[in-house]
């Protein structure tokens, strides 16, 4: 990153910040006291290992309450989930993320892996960690490592959400060879290309930016992609016992897949939720195989809601002040990203283009998590009538200034052009939100000049 782009990007980021954020009550030495208390994030967590009776298993955990357990597709490592996503789950759960057999610090499996054996194994690290009757959410080839174990342990498998995944009967539409090639292939704008539509480049590069921010990592082996994808296709081709057996799966089960996913043709959703007797089927529009990256908070929201229930409302009294206290904290963030893009500005030209993008990916990560944060604690309010479709409202405007804020360090090209037009879109689509939000709520005008940023 240049510094003339990060200059025009810092004036850029103040006029969003300004137009889209208004200081209510409390000073910001208070709201700076509260996000400094955030919990930390799962990309800082550091990995531990789990001798189970399947050999080591390396892992992450994150957060309080029931357990999570998340399940890693096809070539990916933990590294693979995005931390803001980790993160807004583990407010409310014990997210546990762990690498698959034969990736990082996890005990390769005896050969030929498959996705029965893998269910072996992760069933092995929730008896070692004693998580005991968990949800479980797997994602694409994870997925299929899911209901594997759901079918095998049901026991283990409290409720399940299938992300992007593939039955396991023999009855599926394969995906294109050239798409999972994409996948491993080190090409960037490929990977994304296979994972997001055309027009969510900013998702993919948010995500990106986001999985920057752990520390430098080792990439599941040639030998164990390949040993992956022959257990996929076995899978595929209904030759593991477990998948034969998916219509046995008890546990309530939430099926979800971007309706333009490139990977898995949304009929194998369909099939899946034919065989699975106690499914919901959900799939999201202008979305593909990384859509729950790209819905964010609003999808998380629905699957908290699937896995807790349906959140308790709060009295209106308390969404007001706590909605008030959001929005200085919001405001301290966004000053905060403005003021250190400035400095970055001042430095760029005496530190490298990779570190000056890393430091910017860094930048970003607070608002982010803040913003992510606010919307997770509206959306868990419960509100009701005018006010919940103002509250979503604003959480689906914000998830569009996320991907803007989180895309900045890995735009390039004619996409840096586009970013200042699109952010200061939709800050002002935001800006909106939160007003018709305030008048829901009844809310006092706020005191004037509390967004300068000297």
């Amino acid at each position: 990153m240049r510094p003339s782009w990060i200059a025009r990007a810092a004036s850029v980021a103040t006029l969003v910040v300004a137009a889209s954020v208004v200081a209510a009550s409390g000073t910001c030495s208070a709201a700076t006291k509260q996000t400094s208390n955030a919990m930390a994030s799962i990309a800082s967590v550091p990995v531990r290992t789990a001798h189970t009776s399947r050999g080591s298993v390396a892992y992450r955990t994150l957060g309080s309450g029931p357990p999570l357990l998340l399940v890693m597709g096809y070539a990916g490592t933990m590294e693979t989930w995005d931390p803001l996503f980790v993160d807004t789950l583990a407010r409310h759960y014990r997210v546990v993320i762990f690498d698959n057999a034969g990736i990082g610090a996890t005990a390769a499996l005896p050969s030929p892996l498959t996705i029965d054996a893998m269910a072996d194994q992760t069933s092995a690290l929730i008896d070692t960690l004693r998580l005991g009757r968990t949800d479980v959410l797997g994602w694409s080839m994870g997925g299929m490592v899911a209901q594997a174990l759901a079918v095998t342990y049901p026991a283990q498998v409290r409720r399940l959400v299938l992300c992007a995944t593939f039955p396991g009967t023999g009855r599926i539409v394969k995906p294109a060879q050239r798409e999972v090639d994409a996948l491993t292939s080190g090409n960037p704008q490929a990977a994304a290309a296979a994972l997001f539509p055309a027009d969510q480049g900013f998702a993919s590069d948010a995500m990106a930016a986001e999985l920057s921010l752990y520390p430098a990592h080792a990439a599941a082996s040639a030998a164990t992609i390949a040993a992956q994808g022959r257990a996929s296709l076995q899978w595929f081709a209904g030759g593991d016992a477990a998948g034969r057996d998916t219509a046995r799966i008890a546990a309530p089960t939430l099926i979800v897949d971007g309706a333009e996913d490139r990977l898995d043709p949304v009929f194998n959703d369909h099939v899946l939720a034919g065989l699975i007797s106690h499914s919901t089927l959900l799939l999201y529009p202008d979305a593909g195989h990384g859509f729950l990256f790209q819905e964010g908070v609003p999808f998380l929201a629905r699957v908290e809601a699937f896995l807790s229930g349906p959140p308790r409302a709060e009295p209106q009294a308390a969404l007001r002040t706590a909605f008030r206290a959001d929005q200085a904290n919001e405001l301290v963030a966004g000053l905060s990203w403005i003021h250190g893009l400035q400095e970055l500005a001042k430095d760029a030209r005496h530190i490298s283009g990779q570190a000056s993008q890393a430091r910017a990916a860094a930048l970003a990560g607070p608002y982010v998590g803040t913003l992510a944060t606010i919307d997770d604690s509206l959306l868990g309010a419960g509100a009701r009538g005018r006010v919940a479709a103002a509250v979503m409202r604003l959480v689906n405007a914000d998830q569009l200034v996320i991907e803007d804020v989180a895309a900045l360090s890995e735009l390039a090209g004619a996409q840096r052009t586009s970013w200042g037009p699109t952010i200061k879109r939709n800050g002002l689509a935001d800006s909106a939100a939160a007003k018709v939000l305030d008048r829901d709520l009844r809310l006092p005008p706020p005191p004037t000049g509390a967004t300068s940023t000297s």
